[in-house]
């Protein structure tokens, strides 16, 4: 970065840590000076210089500036600021910046020699400077700050478009930008061209006519050239004094373009358009950040109240009032000037009526006009954009506000719009211009919250389309996920006889992560507008999806709404919506609400398979609360009705469940024969989900069963179902597979295998960090210190364990050993180890995973076993 201006930007900053600091007096500053060992005894003078920008620290008053810094951003902290957000490019380099400067000369640009006026001659012409005061309390935007100031700093950028949605704070970075870039030596100008405003736009000639009246360059008499002319006229003449010129509130390239200079003159440019036709560095402002928008606020009160706490005293009260306002600078600086006008307000009320209000942007209007004229108010901004579309765009936007996801794509834009995608997507290219629309990765869009508010008036406005466009929507999105449903839960060997939208189960399972929670709040829509099998056929089909990721709180949520609608319909679609929503509450840990909704699934089962399919999942229920006699009852049942149909794959997935419950009875070997029996099964109909549920199952049979003798083969079984869990990117299913990694190794032996345990256990403890699933994750930090224990890492692992069993009590899981209070040496050999008797026949073992996990599968299928025990080539030509 250039030096130019670099003076103006580290007093400007420096004044405004001190301001954040709640603006410390100069005499405890100097007390704190003082206070130091060994003293510091710079002068009060050269302080007051420092804080009001008459000087700069010099290389001798350097550990005075540091110290008094340091105080400066302890006090940002304690009064709940973030320091970090001031210097964000560090004091010291800033301070080297404007010594340098200094240095080089006062403003930063080379000394002019000026010829002596002639006695009596015309006295200097004043340099012109137009801009609008430095906005007070302005926060954030170090980024785009810093941006901007390299480029002003440069001697051949000369044109910087600044550009974003209404309200989003465009001016005030581009004023404070240039009252930091120094005094250009021509002057700086600042026009408003008016492009979304009340009145008609400037034209380019009007906005030079104005521009040559701020540089004093007279009208000539007679017939006067043309004002884009003269004013080009006057940008060559004086380009050894270089400008610069803040255009604000462009409508479009073509109103700015013939006002352009050349360097060395810059220009800075907003615009709520993207201007993309001008060839031109962009910066685009999105709203702010949640840190930034609560310092925002906070300055906006102590600016005229210093001693205005309520931001610091209730800092969660000011995060959600921060979020109610869509984090937008206008409508944090209007909820300011309220709260200004009842000091004594607290933020919890003004986050209930921002909250409660049902139209939230009348209460975000405030009685005055800012710097420009415009009207402080929200909706008074959007109008302004709006007033600019176009009859189609003007549709589009409308109905885009029926859309009750968070984000939508081209297919689901095209329904409630009634076009095709290709035309869709066309009319979100325009308003994503025009910052109503904002683009997202991989071809979707949102709504900013105000904005998406500002839309649902509009769509009231007409209730009949909009319950049109959202008929078209909610029909999508049923028609879309009961294909998704299909091709992401189809084994195999099942072949899909009727047209489907999706070629693969990875692309269904691409278009579930992305529009599951739009599916969701479509379900919410349709239940609230009466739409019952709107509601009703996508909650029930998305259910499988929802089980596979376990988002179980949307799955209750879908779930209930389900089971509502279905009591509108025939009794029929009931069984299955309580069915939905007892696996929900099961997953999510809510046994007693799941035994209930599946019991009333099981006694309205219109047939048999419904009925084997109730008795399967309360078997579930039982497994989880302990029940393992009724657990087992339950599968048993299950694997009756699939047996008496033909129902191989529903025997399969019966005979899965079963092993596992018969395991917990300890009778490991009818255990061990049901799970092979699934496991064939499930590779005839190549079903890979429940292929990879069986291995784990039986892995976990041979973990309890004999660990030693059979701890390989558990291995082995584990690795094939993390392989077949990264193929499915199924995360749930590797971290289980990775857990149970752990445990089989420290079951056949911590000091072999004890490395292992640490790499499979931290992958674990990630992937269940990332799900939220507390309970396993705890589990698996468990199995990271006993791991950790194993390797000698004994500080690490008691901090480990410790923490590990902190999370299982507060679960409520006493865990069943503690913390070993020996700890001080490695874990011994367990007794007839194979590591112990053959390591290096054995070594490969404890790299397995590993292998799998960068996808090499040699040793993974170059063997195979006889009874668990006996270790095969797969054939003659490959062995371990």
């Amino acid at each position: 970065m250039g030096t130019g201006g670099a003076v103006e930007r580290f007093s400007a900053e420096l004044r405004s840590l001190h301001h954040a600091a709640g603006r410390p007096t100069l005499d405890r500053l100097v007390r704190h000076c003082r206070a130091q060992k060994p003293p510091i005894t710079t002068s009060d003078a050269t302080i007051h210089g420092w804080l009001t920008g008459t000087n700069i620290p010099s290389e001798r008053s350097e550990r005075a500036f540091s110290h008094i810094v340091g105080y400066l951003r302890e006090e940002v902290r304690e009064r709940g600021g973030d320091p970090s957000a001031y210097f964000p490019d560090g004091w010291k380099n800033a301070l080297a910046r404007a010594r340098a400067q200094k240095r080089a000369n006062r403003g930063g640009r080379p000394r002019r020699t000026r010829a002596p006026r002639a006695a009596g001659g015309p006295p200097p012409r004043p340099v012109p400077m137009t801009l609008p005061p430095d906005p007070a309390g302005f926060t954030g935007r170090a980024a785009a700050l810093a941006e901007l100031a390299e480029r002003l700093d440069g001697a051949d950028q000369a044109i910087t478009v600044v550009t974003g949605m209404g309200g989003v704070g465009k001016t005030a970075l581009a004023v404070r930008a240039a009252h930091r870039a120094g005094r250009f030596s021509g002057g700086t100008l600042f026009l408003d061209l008016g492009g979304y405003g009340r009145d008609r736009p400037l034209d380019a000639g009007d906005a030079a006519e104005r521009l040559l009246r701020m540089l004093g360059v007279a009208d000539p008499g007679g017939t006067p050239p043309e004002p884009v002319g003269r004013w080009r006229t006057a940008l060559a003449a004086s380009a050894d004094r270089p400008l610069l010129i803040v255009l604000d509130n462009a409508a479009s390239a073509g109103q700015v373009s013939p006002l352009l200079p050349d360097p060395p003159h810059h220009v800075i440019i907003t615009s709520r358009t993207t201007l993309s036709t001008l060839a031109v560095h962009r910066i685009g402002l999105a709203p702010l950040d949640a840190g930034e928008s609560v310092r925002l606020l906070d300055r906006a009160l102590r600016s005229t109240l210093p001693d205005d706490d309520r931001v610091t005293a209730c800092p969660q009260d000011a995060e959600r009032l921060a979020a109610l306002c869509g984090r937008l600078p206008l409508a944090l600086r209007i909820v300011a000037a309220l709260l200004l006008d009842d000091p004594h307000r607290p933020l919890a009320d003004e986050v209930a009526a921002l909250g409660a209000a049902r139209d939230r942007l009348d209460r975000l209007r405030y009685d005055d006009v800012d710097e420009q004229g415009r009207p402080l108010g929200v909706r008074a901004a959007f109008d302004l954009s709006y007033a600019r579309l176009g009859a189609e765009q003007r549709r589009a936007f409308d109905l885009l506000g029926a859309v009750p996801g968070p984000d939508f794509g081209p297919e689901a834009a095209a329904a409630v719009l009634d076009r095709t995608p290709p035309e869709a997507e066309r009319l979100l290219a325009g308003l994503t211009r025009l910052h109503l629309v904002q683009g997202r990765p991989g071809r979707r869009w949102d709504l900013h919250d105000l904005v998406r508010v500002y839309a649902t008036e509009h769509v009231r406005a007409d209730a009949a389309e909009h319950r049109d466009a959202l008929d078209r929507l909610l029909e999508h999105y049923e028609s879309a996920t009961t294909d998704a449903d299909r091709r992401f839960t189809a084994p195999g060997t099942l072949r899909l006889f009727h047209v489907n939208r999706f070629a693969s189960r990875a692309q269904a399972l691409d278009w579930l992560d992305a529009e599951h929670r739009n599916v969701a709040a479509a379900v919410t829509a349709a239940h609230e507008a009466g739409l019952w099998r709107r509601a009703y056929e996508p909650a029930i089909r998305l259910a499988r999806y929802l089980e596979f990721r376990r988002h179980a709180d949307e799955w209750i949520a879908c779930a209930r709404l389900a089971l509502d609608a279905a009591e509108h319909l025939e009794p029929e679609c009931v069984p299955p919506a309580a069915l939905s929503l007892g696996n929900a509450c099961r997953v999510a840990g809510r046994y007693e609400e799941a035994e209930r909704q599946l019991r009333r699934a099981l006694d309205l089962a219109p047939d048999r398979p419904a009925e084997g399919n109730a008795w399967h999942n309360l078997g579930l229920v039982y497994f989880n609360t302990g029940d393992h006699a009724k657990a087992v009852e339950c599968h048993r049942n299950d694997l009756r009705i699939c047996t008496d149909a033909g129902d191989l794959l529903g025997a399969a997935q019966s005979l899965c469940a079963l092993g596992d419950a018969l395991r917990m009875r300890e009778e490991y070997e009818e255990a061990a024969a049901s799970l092979v029996r699934a496991i064939e099964v499930f590779e005839e109909l190549q079903d890979a989900g429940g292929l990879m549920r069986a291995r784990i199952n039986l892995a976990l049979v041979l973990l309890g069963w004999n660990p030693v003798l059979y701890g390989a083969c558990g291995i082995w079984h584990l690795c094939h179902a993390l392989r077949l869990a990264r193929e499915r990117d199924d995360h749930h299913g590797e971290a289980v597979a990775l857990l149970d990694l752990g445990a089989l190794y420290l079951s056949i032996c911590p000091a072999c295998y004890g490395s292992a345990v640490v790499r499979c256990a931290t992958r674990a403890v990630a992937l269940f960090e990332k799900h939220d699933e507390p309970l396993r994750r705890a589990h698996a930090t468990r199995a990271l210190g006993r791991g950790l224990l194993a390797v000698g890492d004994l500080a690490r692992a008691r901090r480990v364990l410790d923490r590990a069993s902190d999370s299982l009590e507060a679960l409520g899981v006493r865990p069943d050993d503690g913390v070993p209070a020996d700890v001080g040496t490695r874990t011994p050999h367990i007794p007839g180890c194979f590591g112990r008797q053959d390591e290096k026949r054995f070594r490969w073992l404890a790299r397995l995973p590993d292998d799998v996990i960068r996808g090499n599968f040699r040793h993974l299928d170059g063997f195979t076993w006889i009874g668990f025990r006996y270790l095969t080539p797969a054939d003659k030509e490959s062995s371990p």
